[in-house]
Parts: C-alpha cells; sequence; structure tokens
C-alpha cells in the first residue's frame, strides 16, 4: 500500500533515528521506498539503497568490490571524512577545495585513517614551508602573483587547486580555511564594537564575505546603526542583529539596501551632514558618504 506524504515524512524520521547518521534527503527518499517494498525488511532496503547511484556519490569509495557490503557503515564513512576535512582545516587551508570527491573516493577505497592522512599532510607541510621564500618568488617572477603561504600550501596538496589560483579562479579568500574566515569576521565586528556569535560570522562567510570587507561594513554599520537607533528603528533586536542586517544591505542584499535607502532618506532632515549610499556600478550600497 502506498504512503501517504506524511506517512513517509514519519517513515524517513524513524529510519533516519535507526541509521544514527545524517543521511541526505534524496538518500533517505531511496531507503524509505525500498523498506516499504521489501515488506519493512530493513536489512534488504540497506542493500538496495548501498546499490544505488546517489549511495555511490554520497559514499563514494565505501562498496566493497563485491557491490554488496561495504568498508564502514554509514556514520563511520561520514565521521571519517569530517576527521579528513579537519586535518586539511587545521593547516589553514579550507577543506572544501582539497576534499573533492575524487581525493575522498581514493582515501576510503584504500583505508587511509585521518591520522595517516595527518601525517602525509604534516610532512608535506614541513617539506613546503622550508621552500616558501623560494616559492614566492618563483610565482612571482613567472606569473606576476604574490601568493600567501596558505595559497602555496594549498597549490602543494592539490596541483589543481594551484593552476585555479594562477588563472584566478580561486581567490586567496577562497582558500583559507573557513574557521579562520569565520575568526576574521568576528573580529571585524568586535572591533567595531558588535559581539556576533559564530553562526551569524559563518552566515556572512557564506554571503561572500572576507574578514577585510566585514571590517569595512561593521565600521559603516556602526554609523548606520546609530541613526537607526535615534529613530526608534531597532526594537525587539540586539545591536548585534541590526548589524548583521545592515552589513547584509552592505553586501548587496536587495532587501535590505531597500531599508538602508529608506533609513538614509529620513537622516537627511535630521542632520546637518547630509548621508548619502554610495553605489557601485551594479547598485550595490557599499558605503557612506558626507556631502
Amino acid at each position: 500500500m502506498a504512503l501517504t506524504q506524511q506517512g513517509l515524512n514519519n517513515l524517513k524520521t524513524t529510519l533516519q533515528n535507526k541509521f544514527s547518521s545524517k543521511l541526505p534527503e534524496e538518500l533517505l527518499t531511496v531507503l524509505a521506498t525500498a523498506y516499504v517494498d521489501s515488506g519493512n525488511d530493513i536489512a534488504e532496503a540497506t542493500t538496495k539503497m548501498r546499490q544505488s547511484e546517489e549511495y555511490k556519490k554520497t559514499f563514494s569509495g565505501n562498496l566493497n568490490p563485491d557491490g554488496v557490503t561495504v568498508k564502514y557503515s554509514e556514520s563511520e564513512y561520514l565521521n571519517i571524512v569530517d576527521a579528513y576535512k579537519r586535518k586539511i582545516e587545521s593547516l589553514g587551508v579550507n577543506a572544501e577545495l582539497i576534499m573533492t570527491s575524487d581525493r575522498q573516493q581514493t582515501l576510503i577505497q584504500n583505508v587511509v585513517s585521518p591520522d595517516e592522512f595527518g601525517t602525509r599532510l604534516s610532512a608535506l607541510y614541513n617539506q613546503v614551508v622550508t621552500s616558501i621564500p623560494q616559492v614566492k618568488e618563483f610565482y612571482k617572477t613567472n606569473f606576476d602573483r604574490d601568493l600567501t603561504d596558505v595559497e602555496i600550501l594549498a597549490s602543494a596538496i592539490d596541483p589543481k587547486v594551484g593552476q585555479d589560483i594562477i588563472s584566478g579562479a580561486i581567490g586567496a579568500r577562497d582558500v583559507l580555511a573557513q574557521r579562520i574566515v569565520r575568526a576574521e569576521i568576528g573580529g571585524q565586528a568586535l572591533a567595531a564594537g558588535f559581539d556576533i556569535s559564530q553562526s551569524q560570522a559563518e552566515a556572512l562567510r557564506q554571503m561572500g564575505i572576507s574578514g577585510q570587507q566585514a571590517g569595512q561594513a561593521f565600521q559603516q554599520a556602526g554609523q548606520i546603526a546609530s541613526v537607526a537607533a535615534r529613530q526608534g528603528r531597532q526594537q525587539g533586536q540586539t545591536q548585534a542583529e541590526a548589524a548583521i542586517e545592515i552589513v547584509e544591505g552592505l553586501s548587496g542584499q536587495e532587501a535590505e539596501q531597500r531599508r538602508l535607502e529608506k533609513l538614509l532618506a529620513q537622516q537627511q532632515s535630521e542632520s546637518s551632514a547630509e548621508l548619502g549610499a554610495a553605489r557601485t556600478r551594479a547598485g550595490a550600497v557599499t558605503g557612506l558618504t558626507e556631502q
């Protein structure tokens, strides 16, 4: 008998808890469908799920050559991949750039433990760090590029990343470990007088804001927030929440741009200094100018 949508959702929740690992929605649907088709046989449903194309993409390299058994449980697999990424991030490099699907598959297929992977990275780091001055000179001479230490290390770990750095497809900010960018954003906010949470810093990072951009935006947010406070427009908001909204507007979020434009227009009648929004060619609000 076919399940209702509510019944399917309830079954997915049950199966997710049974697996004790966060399965992607697409894979969970495959598992739930197989579970119903098999007459509620979880072992058969699991086998069918593991033989699906979606499983091969999500848990690449985990199937043994027999196509039935696996090297790790799904929970173990996700924990191992997460540990790989932490090893990369510990060097200051963005793990999402390095831990590609192909590299993940190769490491899993060869049963490389996170500790072994970390040892390999450390050996490479020690080799690279001693030659960084010469490498920087090489890139400057041959490509007219001033690379950061992290860019050089990322290039050594993955030559494809190195090619993208040279071509300009990847910038210095993209190479930095996410935790470093979050810390830079949080530090710049604090320097401007706003104590934001890690989740708020992460949201800004995902918008593409760098530490440097955050510093400029939070300084401007301080000026705008003081205007908003005088006009009573921060009711129900903390200073940090108001600043986050302003920074989003300064970074091109359409709804917040409109809010800023209205706020700044009203300020003109309140101050001897006329405040206006400087715009990029794309129309994004980028700052305040005193005319």
